[in-house]
């Protein structure tokens, strides 16, 4: 009875065993099949193909705007995360089985790969915007100061080593431009700033010699003259010339009253005055007409011959002469006239004043031996004056 007894009771034991059995594995089925199908219905197993392609492209375009060359710390930047991504990518896809692919990392490190693209494209694009103006900047600087040297070089009657030194600006202006426009704007903006300091030296050297007529002794000196000239004239009622040499006229006065004025051209080196014979320089003073020589009696056309040297001119040779500021075998030198052929554009004669053959032929009929002849630099407005301004403020503040 006793045996029975036990055994009826101890018969359930295995099935409540199986039975918890049965639900463990369920449940652990249940919770693999979860961990299975967890990660790819959250998408971590997604292959994020599209930012991958969002990423490429950014590169892409960074590099295709020249990050390369305007800004490669920041292309590197984003070239060394790009692999990265790849790299990460890559090490997911190659998993065997798709649950255990985990995408997150690489879809974080293709974000941030695009990010410093467009940085890389950003940057690119100021740098060489930057480039550009500051080269564009250097052009506009060098040409305005070639420009001027060339001015001065038509102006003045240049020796040959400035006007080698014009020609060698000239040339590196025009390799300056050409490196522009290839984009070379680093290397363009050394040949302007080259084309610059050697023009800079013939408009240093326009300075020096032009700066007499910026000189506000001489001007009032000049002024003055013209003036008296003008007064004279109003007094006597007979007719006057007055010569301005920097502005390259001929001004004709009659009772005190501007009649005419004619284009002149003057000696080839007449930003001096004449010291001495030889210097081709016209003469500055107060001058009379001695003689009228007519077709035929003249060089040059028809002309008026002038007092020079008179007293003043002789007075100031002798001085110098003294002072040892001329040769030693100088000569006061003469023949000084106004005279046809002129009207060229430019100072060509040795110290003459020229003018056209048809306005000597009007003054021929207007002034007769005795008329007063003033030539004076000029008034402080002509040529001469504003390129010696415009040298002395380039040459200053021009090159750096």
């Amino acid at each position: 009875m006793m045996t029975e007894s036990f055994l009826s009771s101890a018969e359930p034991e295995p099935r409540h065993r199986r039975r918890w059995l049965w639900v463990s594995l369920a449940i652990a089925t249940l919770m693999l099949v979860t961990a299975a199908v967890w990660p790819i219905a959250a998408g971590r197993t997604d292959p994020p193909v599209y930012a991958r392609a969002v990423a490429e492209n950014a590169l892409r375009e960074a590099r295709r705007l020249g990050a390369q060359r305007w800004a490669n710390d920041v292309l590197v930047a984003a070239e060394a995360q790009w692999r990265a991504a790849s790299a990460e990518f890559r090490r997911q896809e190659s998993k065997w089985f798709p649950p255990l692919r985990d995408y997150r990392g690489a879809r974080a490190a293709l974000a941030e790969a695009e990010k410093k693209s467009i940085a890389a494209r950003d940057a690119a694009q100021v740098n060489r915007a930057a480039a550009r103006d500051a080269a564009q900047a250097e052009l506009a600087r060098a040409g305005e100061i070639v420009e001027l040297s060339a001015r001065t070089g038509d102006a003045v009657h240049l020796v040959p080593y400035h006007r080698r030194l014009l020609q060698k600006s000239k040339i590196q202006m025009a390799e300056a431009r050409i490196l522009f426009e290839r984009e070379e704007y680093a290397t363009s903006s050394e040949r302007a700033r080259a084309a610059a300091v050697t023009a800079d030296q013939v408009a240093s050297g326009a300075k020096s010699v032009l700066g007499r007529f910026t000189d506000p002794g001489l001007i009032r000196n000049w002024r003055n003259d013209i003036e008296e000239t003008i007064a004279a004239s109003r007094r006597s009622g007979s007719p006057a010339i007055v010569v301005l040499k920097e502005n390259r006229r001929l001004d004709l006065y009659d009772n005190g009253r501007l009649v005419k004025s004619y284009l002149a051209d003057m000696g080839y080196r007449s930003f001096n005055d004449k010291l001495r014979a030889g210097d081709a320089a016209t003469p500055e003073g107060r001058y009379r007409i001695t003689s009228k020589r007519g077709t035929g009696s003249a060089a040059y056309y028809k002309a008026f011959d002038l007092d020079y040297p008179n007293a003043a001119d002789r007075a100031q040779f002798d001085r110098l002469k003294r002072q040892g500021k001329l040769p030693r075998g100088a000569k006061l030198g003469g023949s000084i006239q106004v005279h046809g052929e002129g009207g060229r554009g430019k100072d060509w004669t040795r110290g003459c004043v020229a003018v056209s053959n048809r306005d000597m032929d009007d003054l021929f009929r207007r002034v007769g031996i005795g008329t007063p002849v003033t030539i004076v630099g000029g008034d402080g407005q002509g040529v001469y004056a504003k390129l010696a301004r415009q040298a002395a403020s380039t040459t200053t503040s021009g090159t750096r």
